[in-house]
């Protein structure tokens, strides 16, 4: 994954991918015809296992403090993912494939939230806290200041206080 962040997904060969990942170019072809299709399945398998421990959390019926753990642990595989998103848009948003690719990874991200955050049907709180966190994530890596996960989920907490009682 790496070699795509730093490179973009569509600036990468299969030459350089097959040196990154140490096997010859034809074995890597046998295996993935195309870069996307490696880039894919990449993607999918690491969203299915985030998604995976996200349900075992609510599973558990853990609480808000061990999602912020999760993510306060995994913040640059998290950046890494949003950065590749936003580079698919950008530069591969003629490729129907990854396109979806990145609407089936939110959709599969929010599902497992949902899961987490149960409440009644009207309320998407996975989106929400999907929305929240991917925010907070980029702002996080741009701040100049250190922010800890944990005061970022307490503003969020004060913000939901000041809509209740716009209400």
């Amino acid at each position: 994954m790496p070699i795509f962040v730093t490179r973009g997904v569509s600036s990468v060969s299969m030459r350089e991918l097959s040196k990154e990942l140490g096997v010859s170019t034809g074995t890597l072809y046998h295996y993935f015809p195309t870069k996307e299709i490696l880039f894919a399945s990449m993607v999918k398998q690491l969203v299915a296992i985030d998604a995976k421990e996200i349900t075992e959390l609510s599973e558990s019926h853990s609480g808000l403090s061990d999602i912020m753990n999760f993510v306060a642990t995994r913040e640059d595989h998290f950046l890494n993912l949003m950065l590749l998103a936003v580079d698919v848009k950008r530069h591969l948003s003629d490729s129907n494939e990854l396109s979806l690719l990145v609407e089936d990874s939110f959709t599969t991200y929010r599902t497992a939230l949902d899961r987490f955050f149960p409440t009644n049907a009207n309320t998407m709180s996975g989106k929400a806290f999907l929305s929240f966190f991917l925010g907070a994530l980029f702002l996080k890596n741009k701040a100049t200041e250190k922010t800890n996960w944990p005061e970022l989920f307490e503003g969020l907490e004060n913000l939901k206080v000041l809509f209740q009682n716009k209400e």
